[in-house]
């Protein structure tokens, strides 16, 4: 029987920040293997969005959003890896404010 595992890359980011409160190197091949529980793996899906960016950019904002796309690139490369993302849009809400929406 083979699987598929879904990882929400958001979720963890925020579990692992939680937990450590630093950055931690995470071996994305090992935690699919682990979760397969030795099943074989059709695919991991790794769904996450890139940063949010002004208009204009900010330097920061720029950073951000490139070490994302070459952590995001990285992961595609492993076995049987696939990263799905979604993207963040600035709007207006009716008080004025304005939201991330993940769409």
């Amino acid at each position: 029987m083979k699987i598929a595992i879904f990882i929400d890359g958001g979720y963890l980011d925020k579990v692992v920040k939680n937990e450590f409160g630093i950055h931690v190197h995470i071996d994305y091949e090992k935690i699919a293997k682990e979760l397969s529980l030795g099943k074989e793996i059709l695919r991991t899906y790794y769904y996450h969005c890139e940063p949010y960016q002004s208009n204009p950019t900010t330097s920061d904002e720029k950073e951000r959003f490139s070490k994302a796309q070459k952590f995001h690139s990285m992961l595609n490369k492993l076995p049987r890896y696939e990263v799905r993302l979604g993207k963040l849009q600035c709007i207006k809400v009716s008080s004025g404010k304005k939201a991330l929406i993940l769409s």
